[in-house]
C-alpha cells in the first residue's frame, strides 16, 4: 500500500456544523474505496500566505491515507474541484519507508 498526504483549506466563513460533515465526506471518499488507513487532523484557523477569494484565513485540514486504490485519489480532486467551501486542496505520494 502507497501512503498519501491529502489536505485542503475550508473557508473561514463555513458553519461549524456544516464543516464537519464536509470533513467526514471527504474521509469515506477513501474508507469507501478501500483505504486501509485514514489519518485526519484537524489544523483549525489558519492565516492564509496569501488571499484566495478576498479571505486572508482558512480552515485547515490534513489527512494521511494509505490506499493502492488511485481512483480514490482521481474522487477526491473531482469533489475538491467542485465543493465551493474548499478553497485549496493537495494529495503528495509519501516515500515508501525501508
Amino acid at each position: 500500500m502507497q501512503k498519501y498526504d491529502a489536505m485542503y483549506i475550508i473557508r473561514p466563513d463555513f458553519e461549524e456544523e456544516a464543516r464537519k460533515n464536509l470533513i467526514a465526506e471527504i474521509s469515506k471518499i477513501f474508507s469507501d474505496r478501500g483505504a486501509a488507513s485514514v489519518q485526519v487532523r484537524e489544523w483549525g484557523s489558519r492565516k492564509l500566505a496569501y488571499e484566495i477569494e478576498d479571505f486572508k484565513e482558512g480552515y485547515y485540514v490534513d489527512m494521511e491515507v494509505e490506499t493502492e486504490n488511485v481512483e480514490s485519489l482521481a474522487e477526491y480532486d473531482r469533489v475538491c474541484n467542485i465543493k465551493e467551501a474548499i478553497l485549496r486542496h493537495i494529495v503528495v505520494k509519501l516515500p515508501a519507508k525501508k
